[in-house]
């Protein structure tokens, strides 16, 4: 096992033959394999628990043609809005041309392979899935033991790129809550180029830039002075009689950043745990760990649905990771700054 692809092995990748070894079996079961499929990739919905009903319309009171099953892949083939929906997400998708199902059950993905890189920068770089699911391993040899499945848009610090026996590239990842390693196939991954971390709008003053989050109206808006820049929607904790997992009101600053990051709690007694790897794009903005970032295990923006942090798409996080200060350095998986962004949540 090499630290770095030679220029043979790599002239010896193929995608098609990657996808076809290396990614689960069932993933390409509902997919085409033309190539002109994968250059121009359609829009694909992951099914996000087991279960899921598919009506014959857009609204729960129609027939069930179908219990849709956890990571399962479907073509998203129209997008509209549910007849008798009142609930504040209100689209609903239909799949493969027949039924549909609420959005909340899906997750938007597309199916994009990726060329190997030849070799990773020394202090490493930002990698973003772009398959629907990858599934991690802890080494490369023949006893390797499979550590979890990572979803599309989720991202990693990628540490190096390695080939194994039979000249297939993987990267290697780090595991930032651990730190030890995880190894997925290299075609699953895109590297993020540096001009893409750069920050947006670095010529604002830090004082002038503002976080507004509306809890009864699951919003947030990005403010210079008095200037609205963008609304968009979120999830934040639920609130429980009890207690719970409500999202803390008052005035903070994103102090402290990271692209990625694997987020683990253990179930209490208000609620399951969870386990999280390639948490994408984090900006927190509380001493305990609370943040604004990316989420690909829910797409009900609108809802309450977190532990208490700010859910985004992983579109929005990765937005208002980069228009926040402090900007965050590409060779970097880790800063922090007092001159952060203000957020007010109320």
């Amino acid at each position: 096992m090499s630290s770095n692809i030679s220029r043979r092995d790599f002239l010896k990748l193929s995608a098609t033959t990657l996808v076809g070894l290396m990614l689960p079996r069932n993933l390409l079961s509902r997919l085409d394999a033309d190539p002109a499929t994968r250059r121009n990739p359609q829009l694909l919905g992951r099914v996000l628990k087991d279960q899921a009903p598919l009506y014959t319309a857009p609204s729960e009171g129609t027939a069930i043609l179908t219990e849709l099953v956890k990571d399962q892949i479907h073509r998203i083939t129209n997008v509209t809005t549910g007849k008798d929906d009142t609930s504040a997400n209100r689209v609903w998708y239909q799949l493969d041309g027949a039924g549909y199902t609420h959005s909340r059950r899906i997750q938007p993905v597309r199916m994009e392979t990726n060329t190997p890189a030849l070799t990773i920068p020394q202090k490493g770089c930002l990698g973003e899935i772009t398959i629907p699911y990858v599934d991690a391993y802890s080494s490369l040899n023949t006893k390797r033991k499979w550590l979890y499945r990572f979803y599309y848009a989720s991202t990693f610090w990628v540490t190096d790129v390695r080939s194994d026996e039979n000249g297939v590239a993987w990267y290697e990842l780090l595991d930032d809550r651990n730190y030890t390693k995880f190894y997925i196939p290299a075609i699953s991954m895109r590297l993020v180029p540096n001009d893409e971390l750069a920050a947006l709008s670095p010529h604002i003053p830090y004082q002038d830039k503002q976080l507004v989050i509306d809890l009864a109206k699951q919003t947030l808006t990005a403010l210079i002075g008095e200037k609205v820049i963008t609304t968009m929607r979120v999830s934040t904790g639920i609130r429980l009689e009890e207690g719970g997992f409500a999202t803390p009101k008052g005035a903070f600053r994103t102090i402290r950043k990271r692209p990625c990051r694997h987020m683990v709690a253990p179930p209490s007694e208000f609620g399951t745990g969870y386990d999280l790897p390639g948490v994408p794009w984090v900006c927190y903005f509380t001493v305990d760990g609370v943040a604004l970032h990316g989420t690909y295990w829910h797409n009900d923006f609108g809802v309450p649905h977190s532990h208490g942090c700010i859910n985004l798409t992983p579109q929005n996080a990765k937005w208002i990771y980069l228009w926040t200060t402090p900007p965050v350095p590409p060779d970097e998986y880790y800063f922090a700054d007092d001159q952060g962004t203000r957020v007010i949540i109320q």
